[in-house]
């Protein structure tokens, strides 16, 4: 029977008299060398990242680590925690995450670990699609700028330096700090790359009974998509939904519904994007019959 629970990374040595080194082996799983975690916190990345410095005291976070310690939420499960150590360094091989050998950064103290800047956090994330863990989808542009976009909305100045750096400026001319989701992220950077470059997020609209506001659009053709989660299909919420949509059409626009199942099916999605255009050209003839 177990006799102790650590909540901590952990030496066997440590706990060596209250536990056996059987039932020390049954319950702690190894993170590198010496260092272990409680079986119940192995996939802890936050927790394997103290321990991957636990094993390297001089190691230095990199990517979802170090932007975790620098207080970012992080809107992915599962990342995979990476340190750093010098490239001169002997190899040291890791049982959870990852212990790297690169040329050393700019070092910044943050809460007692040595890290990397938010700008290069980035970097790492972008570089290094095995640090998404089991989110295997983190090579995919329409997934890094939906992790951007989170980012930037918790501390805009990011976004400014992401802009301003040559490796990141790319990238960045598609990150929004305005989405509020990561389904809206995906549908923007979707219509983005199908040449529709002129939809932003979080469009304000007056109808009827209030204000509300278009997940994604175009404002001078006001055409947009709403993106529809679990929460929108109970009796209540479809009644609010069918009264907004009905003042959004007051107040002359052409919306359509996106749910997770059309994400997930290039088929389904394809369906949407053509109707994204019979709506666009639609708008563009009555509103270049209006202007005539």
């Amino acid at each position: 029977m177990e006799k102790a629970v650590i909540h901590r990374p952990v030496r066997y040595s440590e706990v060596a008299g209250l536990m056996s080194r059987p039932t020390f082996a049954k319950y702690y799983r190894k993170v590198a060398g010496t260092i272990y975690l409680h079986r119940d916190q192995a996939d802890d990345p936050d927790l394997v990242a103290e321990a991957l410095l636990m094993r390297c005291p001089h190691g230095m976070l990199r990517g979802f680590a170090a932007l975790s310690n620098m207080g970012f939420t992080l809107n992915l499960d599962g990342w995979r925690p990476i340190i750093s150590i010098p490239r001169t360094s002997p190899a040291i091989r890791a049982h959870r995450g990852a212990i790297l050998r690169l040329v050393e950064e700019d070092v910044h103290m943050i809460n007692g670990r040595r890290t990397v800047t938010a700008v290069q956090a980035v970097v790492d994330i972008l570089a290094r699609p095995d640090s998404w863990g089991r989110y295997r989808d983190g090579a995919r542009i329409e997934e890094q700028v939906a992790v951007l976009d989170h980012l930037v909305r918790q501390k805009l100045d990011l976004f400014g330096r992401l802009r301003k750096d040559p490796r990141t400026a790319g990238i960045s001319a598609l990150v929004n700090p305005l989405a509020e989701s990561r389904p809206e992220s995906i549908v923007r950077v979707r219509l983005h790359r199908a040449g529709f470059k002129e939809w932003k997020p979080q469009i304000r609209v007056r109808g009827r009974e209030g204000f509300y506001f278009v997940d994604l659009g175009d404002p001078i053709l006001k055409v947009g998509i709403e993106y529809q989660g679990a929460h929108h299909f109970d009796r209540e919420a479809r009644a609010r939904d069918a009264q907004r949509a009905n003042d959004l059409r007051w107040a002359g626009w052409s919306i359509l519904e996106v749910t997770s199942t059309i994400l997930n099916s290039e088929a389904e999605w394809r369906k949407v994007l053509a109707r994204v255009g019979e709506e666009v050209s639609l708008a563009r003839q009555q509103r270049t019959s209006r202007i005539a």
